[in-house]
């Protein structure tokens, strides 16, 4: 048992964050989806109350990973540059030669890394199952913005001691696993569209 939970030690810091983030939001969330369908005009559509829902969740968890609190040693702390804006193709793959196989730097990049682009990856999906007028490039749009803001309030975090630092690599590495995201949905579509026009005909 402890070896089959040991992969999820490292997300540990994620999960109190989000109980306590999901308890205040579902609930006034639940309220609010209530009250609009009590307005003339809304019918109840149990798909899309979930999507809205697992939605919901999905902003919470972001949430909760990229704008909790982040307390490194003091020397990280002093050390870290804070932003960095300008894009870096060995940070991105990790390729840089101080990261030797097998070194704690390599293997803090691929976790980021690795971590970024799944992170955004759900929002590539459930941006057009929402909104299913949505165009690709408005959705990779949104997760742009997204993403730079959420590299925004990290770096005005270290007012109050958090130390996350704003990075480029990390807003395409988000908009990079947006994009695979929304180009699934996307194909999906197509495949389906085309299978409908082929029985059709």
């Amino acid at each position: 048992m402890p070896r089959l939970l040991y992969p999820f030690l490292v997300y540990r810091s994620f999960f109190f964050p989000f109980f306590v983030l999901s308890l205040i939001v579902v609930p006034c969330w639940l309220v609010f989806r209530l009250y609009r369908l009590r307005s003339p005009g809304h019918p109840l559509s149990l798909r899309r109350e979930t999507l809205l829902l697992t939605f919901v969740l999905y902003v919470c968890g972001l949430a909760s990973a990229t704008l909790s609190p982040n307390h490194p040693s003091r020397v990280n702390a002093e050390t870290a540059v804070g932003i960095e804006v300008h894009p870096n193709l060995a940070s991105l793959t990790c390729s840089s030669a101080i990261m030797a196989k097998g070194s704690n730097d390599r293997f803090f990049c691929l976790y980021n890394a690795k971590g970024n682009v799944f992170l955004f990856f759900p929002l590539g999906i459930l941006l057009p199952l929402v909104w299913r007028r949505l165009h690709f490039w408005s959705g990779l749009g949104i997760a742009t913005a997204l993403s730079i803001s959420i590299e925004l309030l990290q770096y005005f975090s270290r007012a109050w001691g958090s130390y996350r630092t704003a990075d480029i690599n990390d807003v395409v590495l988000n908009v990079f696993g947006a994009g695979v995201g929304l180009g699934a949905v996307f194909l999906l579509r197509l495949g389906r569209g085309t299978r409908r026009r082929v029985r059709r005909a």
